[in-house]
């Protein structure tokens, strides 16, 4: 027989009291661009006492903490590390720990992998890396196309950091008195944490989802209690609106209605671009929209059809398990020119080997460094890789303190078929730019898929919309190849020889969590025809 702590009516209660608190913390007082900039530069002053206080409390307190194993394997104890922290700095004591094996890469944190330094090996699985420091808290999944999803656990005071870290993004983005709205996968998760962090600016506007919601968020007593003390506090969040990714002109007449001023949008990037096509269609101008995107990386494609339809967009890199980890820069040198979020993460470079080929990246790792944070992570890598570098660009981000960059984000994880793989930069570029430019269409109608096939070999289908009509598919191809020849000779021989890059017809499919990618993992899965764009 359960005990009564099982009880439903106990857990509903239980939630509800946890929501309440939840709201409590994140809506105690508006967040202002000028009490987000103090709540950062207080940060940057502890930047490295909080980042020793979550070793303390959330590894070496914890035996089986799979990170005090690794330290513990390369001679590290506390004290070590508070010198080294103390006479080098945050970042080059992490690039000393990482030379000395103290990593975790993203196969080894997907559990795909034994983490092996030396002569100890031990296997993880995402959970173990949970904030032992942190208990409740708004659930969050990650949205990727490799995995089922990871799920996570934000704190109020941690969402409270990320909606000030929103607040100064929107103020260098001239938004500070402009609408500002919401168009994600669902009702929760990351399109929850927007809207709430805009309603602790006192901004919360329209929100609407690109899936439609399984239930009404007033059904579930944790977000039952977000909304009603909301409104105790004179704050109505908005009710999420389902609109489609098929046809994203309803959310147009909301737009319009902010002339002359305009507003801010926070979505994705192929998001933002299908809005952009469809207001080119009506034949209607997006000047004054500023999209804040998320998800995936903003190419130069995508913000030239934002632009070609009088919009703007600025990029940030996030990933679920630690929040918004960079805010594009208002004055940026690059498409996805990104100031990191200095006070909240660390951000280091790992050279490694990402073929059989010996072809290296310099690797991202991530290092969290508040007790709050959503995950314990000390030089996580997540499979991205990227220009970093420290320059004073003058814009409103840097003058709060954020100074290091990362540019030419990118993913290495991507096309790995027949023991060879290719670099997604040059194939977004084929995908976004060459095809639409020399077949026809926009960078929604084409998409490179990687799927197994019954037998276990990976193919890769190269996806053309249905809507283009009649093609050349030699042709298709032969522009395929030319890319392919011109980077990687040895893998576009391979790939050509073994038939791996098919034409198939058919919508591209997008992640569960709305994102469209140019290049796509599907595993042995099937596209759901219901789970398509344009």
């Amino acid at each position: 027989m359960k005990g009564i702590a099982d009880a439903p009516i106990v857990r509903g209660f239980q939630n509800a009291r946890r929501g309440l608190a939840f709201a409590r913390t994140i809506l105690r007082t508006p967040i202002t661009p000028v009490s987000a900039t103090a709540a950062i530069g207080t940060r940057l002053a502890e930047r490295s006492a909080a980042f020793l206080d979550t070793l303390e409390r959330g590894v070496f307190a914890y035996p089986d903490s799979p990170y005090r194993v690794l330290m513990e394997a390369a001679g590290y104890d506390l004290g070590r590390v508070r010198s080294l922290v103390a006479g080098h700095g945050v970042e080059a004591a992490l690039e000393r720990l990482c030379a000395d094996g103290v990593y975790i890469t993203i196969e080894e944190f997907k559990g795909l992998k034994e983490v092996r330094r030396g002569a100890r090996t031990i296997r993880v699985t995402p959970d173990v890396f949970d904030n032992p420091l942190v208990s409740g808290g708004l659930a969050a999944s990650s949205g990727g196309t490799r995995s089922g999803g990871i799920i996570t656990s934000i704190s109020p005071s941690n969402l409270r950091m990320g909606a000030e870290h929103l607040a100064v993004a929107i103020a260098a983005y001239g938004l500070q008195e402009l609408p500002v709205m919401v168009w994600l996968a669902s009702s929760h998760g990351a399109s929850l944490w927007a809207v709430l962090a805009l309603a602790a600016m006192g901004r919360a506007s329209q929100w609407f989802t690109t899936m439609r919601p399984t239930r009404s968020l007033y059904l579930h007593p944790y977000q039952m209690a977000i909304h009603g003390w909301s409104r105790l506090r004179g704050i109505k969040l908005p009710v999420p609106i389902y609109v489609p990714l098929t046809d994203p002109s309803p959310i147009l007449p909301w737009i319009t209605r902010t002339r002359p001023r305009g507003c801010g949008v926070f979505t994705t990037p192929s998001s933002a671009l299908r809005l952009a096509l469809a207001a080119r269609d009506q034949a209607l101008s997006l000047e004054g929209v500023t999209f804040i995107t998320i998800g995936e990386p903003l190419t130069a494609a995508k913000l030239a059809g934002i632009q070609g339809a009088g919009g703007r967009a600025f990029s940030s890199l996030g990933f679920t398990e630690f929040g918004r980890a960079t805010y594009g820069c208002a004055s940026p040198v690059g498409t996805d020119d990104t100031h990191i979020c200095k006070d909240a993460v660390a951000v280091i470079r790992r050279r490694r080997t990402v073929d059989r080929l010996g072809s290296e990246v310099d690797s991202l790792l991530f290092t969290s460094l508040r007790p709050d944070a959503r995950k314990i992570l000390i030089n996580m890598e997540t499979g991205d890789y990227a220009a970093l570098s420290r320059r004073s660009c003058g814009c409103f981000l840097d003058t709060v303190g954020w100074t290091e960059h990362l540019e030419g984000i990118r993913s290495f994880e991507k096309l790995n078929a027949e023991g060879r793989l290719f670099f997604g930069s040059q194939l977004i570029e084929l995908i976004e730019e060459v095809l639409p430019q020399r077949i026809g269409g926009d960078p929604t109608d084409y998409q490179l898929l990687e799927q197994e096939d019954r037998e276990g070999f990976t193919r890769m289908f190269l996806l053309v919309h249905p809507r283009l009509g009649p093609i050349d598919e030699a042709a298709l191809l032969e522009y395929v190849a030319q890319t392919l020849r011109a980077e990687h000779a040895t893998s576009a021989e391979r790939w050509n020889e073994t038939g791996t890059i098919q034409v198939r017809r058919q919508v591209p499919v997008i992640t569960k969590a709305g994102k469209l990618m140019p290049l796509h993992h599907l595993g042995f899965e099937q596209p759901d025809p219901s789970n398509q764009v344009r």
